[in-house]
């Protein structure tokens, strides 16, 4: 009995230091807590205006739009295709003008490669089309604040850099970059970019709020 009593202590007494270790402060745990969030919020994507397939008119495509120029990237760089037909451009003033005829245009589709990467969620403006390049982790932890206790609450602001998990060489494209400066922004951010997280202590350790 005596035994089975020793056994039990150090059980909790092991428990006790596990469960301290993750309400540390520590770059450690502090990664750990990002990361975690990054699984569910961090994937890096670049949204597309349209829904596919895509049709770009001869008008657009003289007038080199950004739609036709997004496209004509994508294809270059494999994530679309696309071929010639025609269809019926719809229009805002549709409802004064009435329908108008069939006219040519360039139809772009995914390729298998484009839908790989290819996401569609919906939000409160609709379904967002969107092409996704990888998923952010943190590559370093720069700093944090010495945490404070507000009421009942224990917060950290936690400075960071990150790194993207299977990044695509598609992302990495001179014109990709060019005409999706949001993915220039992200990729070039790589190792160098500071990231901030409010980090909140609960009684399981450090989370983002929210997450």
């Amino acid at each position: 009995m005596r035994h089975s009593y020793y056994f039990v202590s150090i059980a909790a007494l092991l428990a006790l230091i596990a469960c301290n270790g993750t309400k540390k402060p520590s770059d450690a745990n502090f990664r750990t807590t990002i990361n975690r969030y990054l699984a569910k919020h961090g994937e890096a994507c670049t949204g597309i205006g349209r829904q596919f397939p895509v049709d770009i008119s001869d008008a657009e495509q003289r007038l080199h739009s950004d739609a036709a120029s997004q496209m004509a990237v994508l294809e270059q760089a494999g994530l679309v295709h696309s071929s010639n037909t025609t269809a019926v451009i719809h229009g805002m003033l549709d409802a004064l003008r009435g329908p108008t005829p069939p006219q040519s245009v360039k139809r772009y589709d995914l390729t298998a490669d484009g839908r790989r990467y290819f996401r569609q969620r919906a939000d409160t403006l609709g379904q967002t089309a969107s092409f996704c390049y990888g998923e952010k982790t943190v590559d370093s932890i720069v700093k944090w604040t010495e945490p404070v206790t507000v009421g009942a609450t224990t917060q950290t602001e936690v400075t960071y850099t990150y790194k993207i998990a299977n990044l695509p060489p598609w992302a990495t494209r001179v014109d990709i970059q060019r005409q999706f400066g949001d993915v220039r922004v992200i990729v070039n951010g790589i190792s160098k970019s500071n990231e901030i997280a409010e980090l909140q202590l609960t009684n399981q350790g450090w989370e983002v709020p929210g997450q």
